[in-house]
């Protein structure tokens, strides 16, 4: 027998609840407050400075000049926030059960070791460390990165097909499109092939670092923009998630 606050909604019974709206300088604030956040924004203005510089119409030299000094020095400053970064790889890869599969090394691994690497590639383009380590660090540092990207997306196809067959059981069920289990899954199947294309991107970079821009990964309009769409992805993501 259905409930009297049942009988006197006006929606469906499986229609989900819209979440309380929240003010949007809160909000701001809050996503400003993550080191993710500060990065990914300053992520957004490099690369449309790289792309600006690369596809748009020619600047005068000097404002040529200002935009890359702006562009470099972006790069630099991003490099700070990944202090200690290499931590959060290391817990995520001790939540795995132990063993943890090989693929999570993979992805763990190589992130972490990208940013404990990392930290030395800001010293030494800061001054601090002798300039001749920078190439070989650099090198050490991309190799790791591109590992890691290729664990992640790896297992997150898996997720992918996983999530896939779950909708797919959840219809043959007898669950419509509109059923809350269906487009909450949808929600998250979505969100799984964005975090793909964002790492396809970032590996992307990744091998025309490893590649020292050989070919069709020495263009400057490629790679700004997938530094660009990864940006905007991860940025929405993060977003969502504050």
């Amino acid at each position: 027998m259905a409930s009297s606050s049942d009988s006197e909604s006006s929606k469906p019974a499986d229609a989900p609840a819209r979440p309380p709206s929240r003010d949007f300088l809160a909000h701001l604030e809050a996503y400003l407050a993550r080191r993710d956040g500060v990065d990914k924004l300053l992520k957004i203005s490099r690369y449309s400075a790289r792309l600006a510089l690369a596809a748009g119409p020619p600047l005068p030299p000097a404002a040529a000049a200002r935009l890359k000094s702006f562009e470099s020095s972006v790069g630099l400053s991003r490099k700070a926030f990944r202090l200690g970064k290499f931590v959060q790889s290391l817990n995520a890869l001790r939540a795995h059960p132990h063993p943890p599969p090989a693929l999570a090394i993979l992805a763990c691994g190589g992130e972490g070791v990208y940013y404990f690497l990392e930290q030395f590639v800001w010293l030494a383009k800061a001054g601090l460390l002798p300039a001749h380590l920078l190439p070989r660090l650099q090198r050490l540092s991309a190799w790791a990165e591109l590992l890691g990207y290729v664990g992640s997306i790896a297992i997150k196809l898996e997720e992918v097909a996983r999530i896939e067959s779950s909708v797919k059981k959840r219809l043959a069920e007898g669950s419509g499109e509109e059923s809350e289990a269906v487009r909450t899954m949808r929600g998250k199947l979505l969100l799984k092939r964005m975090s793909v294309v964002q790492d396809v991107a970032d590996a992307v970079m990744a091998l025309g670092d490893v590649t020292d821009g050989k070919g069709l990964l020495g263009s400057s309009t490629l790679m700004a923009s997938a530094g660009l769409l990864s940006a905007l992805i991860s940025t929405h993501k993060n977003w969502n998630s504050c």
